[in-house]
């Protein structure tokens, strides 16, 4: 998490990865560690780029027992994040009846839900408006997040964060992709612990300035390079992550947002060792033109959710085996059976088949993330008992 802010202050002061770690101990509910971590002296009303709280982020997750912990350290009930929501907003609208009690007891308000709705005009929308002249670039520096546009980290309103220029065309396996002028308000309400957050745009001349939460610890492609071969369960930590944010991105309403373009590189690893999905906006910025065909002609791009799992399943079968290099440049974009070029003898057995289903030239065959979530979960739990590898 960046751009923590306390109350209406900025903790640039603050080590940002402590302050990520608190967060993210609450939503993934761990008790001792964020315990911990308040008896130190973590304030518990440190809010997030969107202004959500460890208490939001609890009670959105369904942890009970942290939120009694961070009101019992005095947290502030009726904290609004970006979108006018409280804790028991959140709490209300992901149907945990017993943290709403929690809340009502202890003075927890809905301001959304207990009010007549109004209208809200345009000029009165609290997304973030970004400004070029905001962006410091004094000790920037290149990072490698993803794989479209030049990114690099600078400083926006005293926080780090990450700027990537995206040109307004380019060509990716012989497809033209020209930047269109859809409307992202989208992005900026998109939010799992899983997926990149984006911030903002700038339209720049003939570039867009895209502007996202800059994370610290390199990208899965980094990860594989740099160690000789992951172990199983940091491997379906990883798996997990992945599939998670994916999910969420396919079974968003109405209308599923296909990433079409997964690779180890916009697999990023944030402050507490997860992944979050980047480039997942690719799509929703560019139409495609057909090759030879001029930009009146654009192709029609449906929901496409199937590339995305055997771009899954190579991403995992690499994770596994080791990083091959033609399937790090062509993971989004080869769909071929890997069982006919590749030996798998490394995994559980379930695993084995989960990437033969992931990557098999029948699509009709392959499981939806929801699926694969449940896998890889049976798996993780049945190692974690085992207490040892299973092949």
């Amino acid at each position: 998490m960046l751009g923590l802010i306390h109350g209406e202050e900025c903790m640039d002061d603050f080590d940002m990865q402590l302050i990520g770690n608190f967060l993210s101990f609450a939503s993934r509910g761990d008790r001792v560690g964020l315990n911990q971590m308040l008896r130190e002296g973590m304030s518990p009303n440190i809010q997030d780029y969107d202004k959500r709280t460890a208490l939001h982020l609890a009670a959105s997750e369904g942890h009970a027992p942290i939120v009694e912990l961070l009101l019992y350290y005095e947290a502030n009930v009726n904290l609004k994040d970006r979108w006018q929501r409280t804790p028991l907003t959140d709490a209300r609208l992901y149907g945990h009846q017993d943290i709403c009690r929690i809340l009502e007891v202890n003075g927890g308000i809905d301001f959304v839900n207990d009010q007549p709705m109004t209208v809200r005009h345009e000029e009165d929308s609290n997304e973030v408006n970004i400004d070029i002249s905001e962006l410091n670039v004094q000790h920037s520096c290149a990072v490698e997040q993803g794989v479209f546009g030049m990114s690099e980290k600078v400083k926006w309103r005293g926080t780090w964060v990450v700027k990537t220029a995206i040109r307004r065309q380019i060509h990716h396996r012989d497809v033209k992709m020209v930047l269109s002028a859809k409307n992202n308000s989208l992005l900026r309400e998109l939010r799992h612990p899983n997926i990149l957050q984006f911030l903002g745009s700038i339209v720049h001349g003939e570039e867009m300035i895209l502007i996202t939460e800059y994370l610290p610890r390199g990208n899965l492609d980094d990860i594989l390079l740099s160690k000789v071969r992951l172990d199983l369960l940091t491997i379906l930590r990883y798996a997990l992550d992945i599939a998670r944010g994916m999910n969420y991105l396919h079974e968003h309403k109405p209308f599923p947002i296909v990433h079409n373009h997964l690779h180890l590189r916009n697999l990023l690893q944030d402050e507490a060792g997860h992944l979050k999905i980047g480039e997942y906006w690719v799509q929703m910025f560019y139409e495609q033109i057909q090759p030879n065909q001029d930009s009146n002609q654009r192709m029609d791009t449906p929901g496409d959710t199937q590339k995305d799992v055997s771009a899954f399943g190579m991403i995992l079968y690499q994770m596994l085996e080791g990083r091959d290099k033609q399937l790090t440049e062509n993971s989004a974009d080869i769909s071929v059976d890997l069982g006919l070029q590749f030996q798998l003898v490394k995994g559980p057995k379930r695993i084995q088949q989960l990437i033969e289903q992931c990557t098999g030239k029948n699509v009709s065959l392959r499981p939806s993330f929801v699926g694969i979530i449940e896998v890889l979960e049976d798996v993780q739990t049945f190692l974690t008992r085992a207490g040892c590898p299973v092949c």
